[in-house]
């Protein structure tokens, strides 16, 4: 029992320590941004870079899985609506499922999967190798130029893909329901656009940039804590991976009180 007690104990200050560090580290990140750090030339230019290895480059896979979804689950909720004689509940179905929940999980998932472990993978590297400390000791905040971009990227493009998610999924849902149902686009637009509220934007933004905040500090923290061993590089990934997972799930609860 005294062992189950110390453990449990261990778990949690370990937890509150691991805790604390990591809101200095975004505290750190933050002052950088409210600063206005990213407008620099040279750190624009590399966030710049990052906007396009993490948003463009999955732009493809999103509108495919965007299809998908839009084909499958937005087209048989619709017929469902429409037979049980609901189909004006059609735009309040679209703004609940689809932009408040699926858009920003889905593409902060896809963005986990793979923009994530490559920052996590990156920062590891650099770390083990030194780079860190080179561009230190030249006077170089590593903030500024290796954090502040991926972290500002990753809300970018996490918020941006989900615009496209939704925008993709609705139209391709349309087009099947445009079959049994006579509604044209603009009325449909429509009905979605009266079941939308302040608070359902509201939500949508919270989600898919503290969505992307999350994906990328918590890869480029855990990878900070790499030392001189080479076998620190996948226990950091596997590490940060599995925080992003549980940052994931913390951020989509606290979208319910949104």
């Amino acid at each position: 029992m005294v062992r189950i007690i110390y453990h449990l104990g261990k778990f949690f200050v370990d937890g509150f320590s691991v805790l604390k560090d990591y809101l200095l580290f975004c505290n750190k990140v933050l002052s950088r941004f409210l600063t206005f750090k990213i407008l620099n030339p040279a750190i624009f230019m590399v966030t710049l870079r990052q906007i396009y290895f993490t948003g463009v480059q999955i732009i493809r896979v999103v509108v495919i899985i965007a299809i998908i979804f839009g084909l499958g689950l937005v087209g048989t909720l619709g017929k469902f609506l429409m037979n049980i004689g609901a189909y004006q509940r059609i735009g309040t179905i679209f703004v609940i499922v689809v932009i408040r929940e699926v858009a920003p999980f889905l593409t902060a998932l896809l963005l986990s999967l793979r923009s994530a472990t490559a920052v996590g993978a990156e920062i590891s590297m650099m770390k083990l190798g030194s780079e860190i400390r080179s561009i230190k000791i030249h006077g170089i905040d590593e903030y500024s130029y290796l954090f502040l971009p991926r972290i500002f990227a990753g809300m970018v493009c996490s918020f941006s893909l989900a615009v496209i998610f939704s925008a993709v999924s609705i139209t391709i849902g349309y087009f099947l329901l445009s079959f049994q149902l006579n509604i044209t686009f603009d009325y449909m637009v429509l009905l979605i656009f009266d079941a939308l509220n302040i608070n359902d934007i509201f939500c949508f933004i919270y989600k898919t940039t503290l969505f992307g905040f999350t994906l990328m500090t918590l890869p480029i923290f855990t990878s900070m804590g790499v030392g001189k061993a080479t076998t620190d590089v996948p226990i950091a990934l596997l590490k940060g991976m599995m925080r992003v997972f549980y940052g994931l799930i913390f951020v989509e609860i606290t979208g319910f009180f949104v």
